[in-house]
């Protein structure tokens, strides 16, 4: 009998076949890609808990080119992970892994339905997984499950997938603080994100983290503090992160730290969020709050292509802002402030060459914010404040931040 090329495959494997195979992988030549796969084929469902997973890890190093490929690898990936033994100590991540690439494609594929049962596979093997002892935290395996309810506007449910014990870490409290905001329950988002902000002060001042992740985390403690009314508080941690930034601009960051940029490219989304369409089942937004890289692939792609339509709003606002500013003048720059938020996530990878991109747009975001208010144009120097940070520029974002906030006291509220 013939092994048919699948891990999922029925009925008895060819004896040649594996005896071949066994002899290929211990052979002193180096297999090629698609030997090496083929050999993982015939030998993952005679010896699974050693051949499985290195199917998978190979299945997903296998390129394809077309949607059709794509979902077939991805199928035959979650077959063989399935092979594995429940008490298998890799059975967890690598059925996990296998289960968020198929969720990937089909997600990529418009099929958000198929997607949604993957994904709350793939969360129930990780709580089972961390119950067997095989991976560290109970919400191992409910990324993608947490990304894909927030981007259909069911906040309360990703909150409760996300089973967040705790939230020591800036992805986690970043995401909670968001979730909880968007459910209504800033009190709580205030309270969650306030704990992990006691972390933060202390890393960073051990040198644990960057001042400037802190200066971003407190300016958003500060923005959820505005919107639920309490103004008093929301000053106390922009007066705090303007000491931080003051410390930068004199001495820079104590630590070294590689490429955080992304960190504030998170943050500045968050920030745009209620400028946003609100997501809803039909009408998918953004998961703001979760690292971008993380986000479904088709709201990456439809808020990537949003930008083209903005920028036709936009110049038709600029049009009428010329005849009529005091009506559409706060439309102009919501649509302005819009578009930079789509140029910050198209720069998240680079470093100090984010300030060629965006400060023209975070330039012209001020000038228009100086014609609306001075808390428009407080607003739109933060903004400044907070890229030129991500960009090493320490003086300038605290010159920029400085001047925010003498806007601020000098309006009355």
């Amino acid at each position: 009998m013939t092994h048919r090329g699948g891990a999922g495959d029925a009925g008895v494997v060819d004896a040649d076949k594996v005896m071949r195979a066994r002899v290929f992988l211990l052979g002193s030549g180096r297999l090629d890609q698609r030997q090496e796969l083929e050999a993982y084929r015939v030998l993952a469902p005679v010896s699974p808990a050693v051949y499985a997973p290195k199917l998978v890890r190979r299945l997903d190093w296998t390129r394809a080119t077309t949607p059709e490929r794509r979902e077939e690898l991805a199928v035959e990936g979650v077959a063989a992970a399935r092979l594995l033994d429940p008490a298998h100590p890799q059975r967890t991540e690598v059925l996990c892994r296998a289960l968020g690439r198929y969720g990937s494609e089909l997600l990529r594929q418009g099929r958000r339905a198929e997607a949604l049962a993957f994904c709350r596979e793939s969360a129930a093997v990780g709580r089972e997984g961390y119950e067997r002892g095989q991976v560290d935290h109970p919400r191992y395996g409910a990324g993608q499950l947490i990304t894909v309810l927030s981007e259909e506007g069911r906040y309360a449910d990703a909150l409760e997938a996300s089973n967040e014990e705790a939230e020591d870490d800036f992805w986690a409290a970043v995401r909670g603080s968001a979730l909880r905001e968007a459910a209504g329950r800033s009190a709580e988002a205030v309270a969650a994100f306030g704990r992990f902000l006691a972390e933060e002060r202390t890393a960073a001042a051990e040198g644990r983290t960057a001042l400037a992740i802190l200066v971003w985390s407190l300016l958003r403690q500060a923005e959820v503090l505005d919107r639920a009314g309490r103004g008093g508080e929301a000053g106390e941690h922009r007066r705090e992160a303007g000491e931080a930034l003051a410390r930068l601009a004199a001495d820079g960051e104590p630590v070294s730290w590689s490429n955080i940029q992304n960190w504030w490219v998170t943050l500045f989304l968050l920030s745009g969020r209620p400028d946003e369409p609100p997501a809803a089942p039909g009408a998918l937004g953004p998961p703001f709050g979760e690292d971008a890289r993380h986000w479904s692939p088709d709201t990456q792609e439809a808020f990537a292509a949003s930008t083209e339509s903005l920028e036709a709003e936009k110049a038709a606002l600029t049009a009428r802002t010329a005849t009529d500013p005091a009506r559409w003048l706060p439309e102009l720059l919501t649509a302005h402030r819009r578009l930079t938020l789509r140029a910050a996530l198209r720069v998240t990878h680079r470093t100090h060459r984010i300030l060629d991109p965006l400060r023209p747009l975070l330039d012209e975001g001020g000038a228009l914010a100086r014609r609306l208010s001075p808390t428009a144009e407080a607003r739109a120097l933060t903004d400044r404040s907070t890229m030129l940070l991500a960009a090493h520029a320490y003086e300038e974002a605290h010159k920029d931040f400085t001047t925010a906030e003498t806007l601020r006291a000098a309006t009355p509220r």
